[in-house]
This record gives C-alpha cells, sequence and structure tokens, in this order.
C-alpha cells in the first residue's frame, strides 16, 4: 500500500499535517505500507494538470493499494486533530477502505 500526501508549497494546513504525520509511525499501524509520498500540486512539470482538482482541497491524502492502479481519497483531515487523534483517524479510515 502506499499514502500519497496532496500538497501546495507554502499551504499552513499543509505543512502542520506534514509535521504530525512525521511524528506517527505509519509502518507500525500498517506494517504493508510501501511509501508515504508527497506531491506539489504546483510543481507545474509534473503535477499540474493531473491533479488540478485538489486546487482547492489541500492537503487531501489519498492511498493506492498493493496491485492497484485505484487511488482512493480519504475523508478530508480535521487540522485541529492531534497526534494520537491523527493516528487514529488513519487507523479507522484506512482499515475500513483495506476491508472493502
Amino acid at each position: 500500500m502506499k499514502i500519497f500526501i496532496f500538497v501546495r508549497q507554502g499551504c499552513c494546513l499543509c505543512d502542520s499535517l506534514k509535521n504530525k504525520l512525521a511524528k506517527i509511525n505509519l509502518n507500525e499501524l500498517f506494517p504493508n505500507l510501501e511509501e508515504l509520498k508527497e506531491i506539489d500540486i504546483d510543481r507545474f512539470d509534473l503535477y499540474k494538470d493531473k491533479y488540478k482538482k485538489y486546487d482547492y482541497e489541500v492537503p487531501v491524502i489519498a492511498i493506492e493499494r498493493i496491485r492497484s492502479e485505484e487511488i482512493i481519497e480519504l475523508p478530508r483531515i480535521s487540522p485541529r486533530l492531534k497526534d494520537d487523534q491523527l493516528k487514529n483517524w488513519f487507523k479507522k479510515n484506512i482499515s475500513t477502505i483495506l476491508e472493502k
């Protein structure tokens, strides 16, 4: 499984979420996690057109299951979530998707 975080440089919500994610051991929660990939949606050379739909929604978290090309967006994260709350949010939302 891969986890994607779609961000914009200079976005205070994106920076806050990235800092909180750095404190969480996602491999402990999800042993089959291959990578956490940050995607700057404003990178004109790579992502400008492909992820334009996230223009006003960043930060967005999405996952890609093993052996799947489909990227599944997770529900919007409250910027007020603290470390343990964010960890529980991940556990709940990703587990729900993986069960499907």
